[in-house]
């Protein structure tokens, strides 16, 4: 099958296109031929390197986590999902593998595609709105009139999160620049453009703060928390994970940090509301599978409103 690999950490230029054998299926695994892609910020993360002792050593790797296709094949132990099924999940972030035709993943990491769902925005949906919601819901806790700050609110996990707090009945202040106008259009309450100089008000305490654009560290944001609130890291580093465990110890401003999880249940509810379009995808571009060094050449150069998905 067609697939891109890297046979070192390194920047976009390690990618090229190769040729892999068929994946095995394992007894809990459903095998997967896809039909879309999206793009993360861990998949380049892992790429890099910079991820360190989470990620193996062993080479070639596939990049890639999100995906959305057919099942193709199942393993013995699998009961609810059937070959030909119409699905969309996510594979382990650290291993990766949906830059290719066909990936075998755990069935629990699966869900069904619902018909309203097209393939490009399920593709879209799985690592950058699981981050979203179990940063907001699971630890961020947000109740109804919280005030919450998404600061980087135009990326992927900023947009989703944007939505789903609004939904959960916050009050949004969203900080970003390009695409502060869909963040708008999403609900936020209050606008922050850094690239006309605006700055955060001091004098009226958040919550919660999401720090999606990697760019509010702690040491920065606990000046605009409440005296309980929470600053949540939904694409950690290894050196802001270890710093955030050992902090609060000594903290009532809490500093979360997010390993995100695939779960079915969190997949369907999700779909269920981009379904009742309470949710929405945002694809800032589509490139075919054999453009795949453009998509993530894009990506990369930052200043990308939404997700990139690739297409087979």
């Amino acid at each position: 099958m067609k697939a891109f690999l890297y046979d070192r950490f390194g920047d976009a230029s390690v990618l090229h296109p190769a040729e892999l054998p068929e994946p095995a299926t394992a007894d809990t695994e459903v095998l997967v031929a896809i039909e879309a892609r999206s793009i993360n910020l861990i998949d380049i993360r892992v790429r890099s390197g910079m991820l360190g002792p989470l990620v193996s050593k062993r080479f070639p790797k596939t990049p890639g986590a999100d995906f959305a296709g057919t099942v193709a094949a199942v393993g013995g132990s699998v009961k609810d999902l059937r070959v030909g099924d119409r699905v969309f999940g996510a594979a382990d972030p650290f291993k990766g593998g949906t830059f290719a035709e066909r990936i075998a993943v755990p069935a629990t990491q699966v869900a069904h595609l619902p018909s309203a769902l097209s393939p490009s925005d399920a593709a879209a949906l799985p690592i950058a709105g699981l981050a979203a919601l179990q940063s907001l819901r699971d630890l961020g806790g947000v109740k109804s009139d919280q005030a919450i700050l998404i600061h980087g609110a135009t990326g992927p996990v900023g947009l989703y999160s944007v939505q789903l707090a609004k939904l959960m009945g916050g009050h949004v202040t969203a900080v970003g620049s390009a695409g502060l106008d869909v963040a708008r259009e999403f609900g936020a309450d209050v606008l922050i453009d850094y690239r006309k100089g605006q700055s955060i008000p001091k004098g009226e305490p958040f919550d919660v703060i999401l720090n999606a654009s990697g760019k509010m560290p702690y040491a920065i944001g606990k000046a605009f928390l409440k005296s309980t609130g929470r600053l949540i890291e939904p694409s950690p580093t290894i050196p802001v994970f270890i710093g955030s465990k050992l902090g609060n110890l000594f903290r009532s401003r809490k500093h979360m940090v997010l390993a995100t999880q695939v779960r079915r249940a969190d997949l369907e509810y999700l779909a269920k509301l981009v379904g009742e379009a309470a949710l929405k995808p945002v694809i800032a571009a589509t490139f075919p599978f054999n453009d795949s060094l453009r998509a993530f050449a894009l990506v990369e150069r930052g200043g990308v409103v939404g997700k990139v998905v690739v297409t087979q």
